[in-house]
């Protein structure tokens, strides 16, 4: 068995959970990508990626796309081009039966993939993040995926494949890499902090209302808050939102989701992030923002909120929100390490 991690979207959070993940399993042998800070370069190699890059370019001359877009297309096109490449070495140095790839939905992943699949070698791919049709990429992880087993972390995200169009016999319910290793939130008493959990730059109305709301509720009931940004945000793009008198120190972007919980007594939320189901798993109080009316449906919850009043009505009940039957269908299981060590066994027996 082989895995891979790639650097398409590299980000260090991402690639600690792969490989604290993958070392529990010792009949991998695994790919992480290391950061030099400058490259070699190479004349031959830059020769053959430029008329890579041309012969590209020439097939897109009638795709009705901007010039700067096929630039950026194309380049994206000659890096994966370079990783299938560099990656598909490795792939020759044993007889592999079976590949895991942690995202298939970026470039760099999913190629490979599909050469590994080519080479009659079995594929699954981890769950990497949090979508849905409504959301900002509108289930691309879904929808991109190649790998013959998408291992999801819960029910949940089973039925939002499957919306998606994943067929259900792709989906395994495994749980959630991130807690491979189990942890519990120490709580000793009420802090009268909240934590305030931002999404990505897509949802930027979104952030902006729900800083407003904590303000708002700070200044109601005489709290502060920690804000936490996105990771793929710089981590001042909501400075002027912010009234200063209410914010304890923002949450560092490398501080983990657990400890921020120990110091806040719940969170607010918005839909652009997957850290809902963090929070679920380490039965953190939390209401969540949604700017869609209809989504305050959603199975198995009740800690939605769409407007003030709603939200001052769920912090008076936020300790009756968590039941374990949510517990369950968002984050399957707390013994991830069985859960998966029981797939890969079957997955080596099959062979």
């Amino acid at each position: 068995m082989i895995a891979f991690y790639s650097d398409f979207y590299f980000r260090q959070d991402h690639d600690q959970i792969f490989q604290n993940f993958i070392r529990e399993f010792p009949m991998f042998d695994y790919v992480v990508p290391v950061r030099r800070i400058k490259d070699r370069f190479n004349f031959i190699r830059g020769l053959r990626m430029t008329g890579w890059d041309l012969c590209n370019l020439w097939l897109m001359r009638n795709v009705r796309i901007s010039f700067r877009k096929k630039l950026s297309l194309i380049r994206v096109l000659g890096l994966t081009a370079l990783y299938y490449k560099r990656m598909g070495a490795y792939l020759h140095t044993k007889a592999y039966a079976y590949g895991l790839v942690y995202s298939d939905s970026n470039p760099y992943e999913n190629i490979l993939v599909q050469y590994m699949k080519r080479k009659g070698i079995y594929t699954g791919t981890l769950q990497h993040g949090l979508f849905d049709k409504r959301a900002y990429w509108r289930g691309l992880e879904y929808r991109t995926s190649v790998a013959d087993d998408f291992l999801a972390w819960s029910e949940y995200i089973k039925d939002l494949a499957m919306e998606c169009g994943m067929s259900e016999q792709k989906i395994k319910v495994l749980g959630i890499p991130r807690y491979i290793r189990p942890i519990k939130v120490k709580k000793e008493e009420k802090n009268h902090i909240f934590g305030v959990i931002l999404g990505n730059r897509e949802y930027d109305e979104e952030n902006k209302r729900l800083i407003g709301f904590a303000n708002r509720l700070a200044g109601d009931q005489g709290l502060k808050y920690r804000l936490r940004y996105h990771p793929n945000c710089k981590g001042d793009e909501y400075d002027r939102e912010v009234k200063e008198q209410f914010l304890v120190q923002a949450a560092k972007q490398k501080e983990e989701i657990s400890e921020m919980c120990n110091a806040c007594d719940f969170m607010l939320i918005g839909s652009g992030t997957s850290v809902i189901i963090d929070l679920i798993y380490l039965q953190q109080p939390f209401m969540q923002y949604t700017m869609h009316q209809d989504e305050r449906k959603s199975k198995k919850r009740n800690n939605y909120f769409h407007n003030y009043e709603e939200l001052e009505r769920l912090i008076q009940e936020r300790d009756a929100l968590y039941n374990k039957e949510m517990f369950r269908y968002y984050c399957g299981t707390r013994d991830v390490k069985k859960s998966y060590a029981e797939y890969f066994k079957k997955m080596m027996a099959d062979f």
